[in-house]
């Protein structure tokens, strides 16, 4: 989808937001208390953390992660393809933290388009991907990353989830690519030929290509 395509696309969901009279399911229990987490540079020093985080962050729920320029994603998986390209630092997605083994529930009508466990270092371990067709004109697709193996048992593609519905739980950090326990929520407008998997970090040349393809998922989640 080249630029123009992707713009077109953000206005029609923009305009399906604006419209919505519906209110979402929480995706997980918590958010109305969770404390803000920043992984950029500013916020990993406000943490007391250099160039990496630890595996357990404590009790509660923190949140935050969207269009976010960080430093910890040092892994294969995120590696500059050659010495003159730039490595993909810039988050487009939203994290929630927690404990491992907490719910994750789907926040609106859909069905299963595709899952797998991306099992690579600082990847998203088990993942699985809804494709809400919202109107004859718009469908996305919402990305959930870091869950546990055990959630990938019951699904199959095109299985309907109600919003509400209990889709999977959060994985420890053996399973979920060594993180500390989180859910990465992606919503993707166009997700092409991609099965079980979609970039949830860009390149800082693609932020402004990647922000309307992946748009803050906090207005479609209620938050």
């Amino acid at each position: 989808m080249d630029m123009a395509a992707a713009t077109a696309r953000f206005k029609l969901y923009q305009d399906w937001l604006s419209a919505r009279t519906d209110k979402p399911a929480p995706v997980m229990a918590g958010l109305n208390t969770a404390r803000p987490l920043r992984l950029d540079a500013q916020g990993m020093v406000a943490e007391g953390w250099s160039t990496d985080m630890p595996l357990d962050i404590g009790d509660g729920v923190r949140i935050g992660g969207y269009d976010e320029d960080r430093a910890l994603y040092d892994s294969d998986v995120f590696a500059a393809t050659d010495a003159n390209d730039e490595p993909r630092t810039v988050h487009l997605a939203l994290d929630i933290w927690a404990r491992a083994g907490t719910e994750v529930h789907a926040p609106i009508h859909g069905r299963v388009h595709s899952f797998q466990d991306n099992d690579n270092l600082k990847d998203y371990g088990p993942t699985i991907i809804l494709e809400h067709m919202v109107s004859p004109d718009l469908v996305f697709w919402i990305l959930y990353g870091h869950l546990s193996r055990d959630s990938l048992e019951e699904f199959y593609v095109g299985k309907e989830v109600a919003a509400g519905d209990v889709i999977a739980t959060l994985g420890d950090s053996h399973e979920n690519g060594g993180w500390a326990p989180h859910l990465h929520v992606q919503v993707i407008l166009d997700i092409g030929d991609k099965i079980g998997d979609f970039p949830g970090v860009f390149r800082r040349r693609d932020r402004d290509y990647g922000r309307p393809l992946c748009p803050d998922p906090r207005p479609l989640l209620g938050l």
